[in-house]
């Protein structure tokens, strides 16, 4: 059996990266980013959707999740 690591960024990990050719006025970079941005806001929408129709224990996880990625970029603080 073969063990793998993911090193799949995460969405905090993309949002920093972006920001950073922000930044840097680094247009070509940023601009090959626009299809990740995209979904990454569409998603954002899809869960404003969704979230009435949480239950209480989904609604703690997403919520963690996004202090945890909010922390990353620089907003807020890891929650223990």
């Amino acid at each position: 059996m073969t063990n793998t690591i993911d090193m799949t960024p995460t969405w905090g990990e993309i949002g920093n990266v972006f920001r950073r050719f922000v930044e840097s006025r680094e247009t070509k970079a940023a601009m090959a980013m626009a299809p990740e941005i995209a979904k990454a806001l569409a998603a954002a929408q899809a869960l404003t959707a969704i979230q009435p129709t949480l239950t209480p224990d989904q609604a703690t996880q997403v919520r963690h999740v996004m202090a945890v990625e909010l922390a990353k970029q620089g907003f807020g603080r890891t929650p223990a």
